[in-house]
Order: structure tokens, then sequence, then C-alpha cells
């Protein structure tokens, strides 16, 4: 859960540089406030997918009699195969 978490705030924190650095290589320049608005709107979609593969996972893992640790552990080695 806590690698999850990291990467929604990683990838929050990329899309912010990149929107404030795209906008400096504008003509137009957009206001910062609403360049990091847009930022966290892009990251949205990304949260929503990370949240529902997690929730999946815990739901399989109920029906199974399984821990979260084995789940991950199972994603991981079909990740592999």
């Amino acid at each position: 859960m806590v690698d999850i978490i990291n990467f929604v705030a990683l990838s929050g924190i990329f899309n912010v540089l990149f929107f404030w650095y795209a906008s400096t290589k504008m003509q137009s320049k957009p206001d910062p406030i609403k360049t990091l608005i847009v930022s966290f709107v892009f990251s949205i979609p990304l949260s929503f997918l990370l949240i529902a593969v997690y929730t999946t996972m815990l739901i399989y893992a109920a029906k199974t009699g399984s821990s979260e640790d084995a789940m991950w552990e199972y994603m991981e080695q079909e990740e592999l195969q």
C-alpha cells in the first residue's frame, strides 16, 4: 500500500514539475496556480487506476482467503512469467 501511495505522490510531483516547465516554454505565460491545478487534474486518472487495481487485488485476496502480502507475491510471480 505504501508503494502505491509513494508512486502516486511521485507521479503527482512529476506532473507538477512537467507542467511548470512546459509553461515556461510557452509563448503566452500561464498562471502558475492554474498550471498547478491542471497538473493535479492529470494525476487523478492515474490515482483512480491504482486504486482500482489495489481494490481488485484485495477483493480477490478476500475471496481466496489470502493475505495482502500473499497477493503481492502472487502478482510479482505472474509478472515475471
